[in-house]
């Protein structure tokens, strides 16, 4: 359970608003798993380096930090549903429908972009885990993100 600091400071970071992703991948027993990740961000352009971070109590944690390779899915506005859905404990399989599977991996059909990615560093931090990893494909398609704030899921004004 949550102290009032730490309510007080869940709030304070519930007003930064992020965009949110799905990580991607086929599990160590053939399995399309995903998770939804809002605490992604670009780190380097030379080399090309990103990092997002992975709750230690997360169910798939293990899994996912013995990965080699994985997919970062840029999701759109219209995907609050399959947000919702990775996001929830024990239930991380992606239907068929919903990705389409290519020599880097598994792709979010209809988000705004994806990354392929290849683990080079987790560094131990707190509760959760900073996982970088080297860019090494990248696609953009059209379309607005997802956004998360106030612990929702927003669209961005027009």
């Amino acid at each position: 359970m949550l102290d009032e600091a730490n309510k007080n400071l869940r709030s304070i970071f519930s007003k930064f608003a992020t965009g949110v992703t799905a990580v991607t991948f086929k599990s160590s027993n053939n399995l399309n798993l995903g998770i939804t990740v809002n605490s992604y961000t670009s780190l380097s352009l030379d080399p090309p380096l990103i990092l997002w971070c992975l709750d230690k109590d997360s169910d798939l944690y293990e899994e996912i930090t013995n990965l080699d390779n994985y997919i970062i899915n840029f999701l759109s506005e219209d995907q609050k549903d399959l947000a919702n859905s990775l996001a929830q404990k024990n239930d991380h399989t992606l239907n068929q429908d919903q990705y389409i599977s290519i020599d880097h991996g598994l792709v979010i059909k209809n988000s705004i972009g994806w990354l392929s990615c290849s683990k080079n560093q987790t560094i131990d931090s707190g509760d959760h885990s900073i996982l970088i990893a080297d860019v090494n494909h990248s696609e953009i398609s059209e379309g607005y993100p997802l956004v998360f704030w106030g612990s929702n899921y927003r669209s961005l004004l027009r």
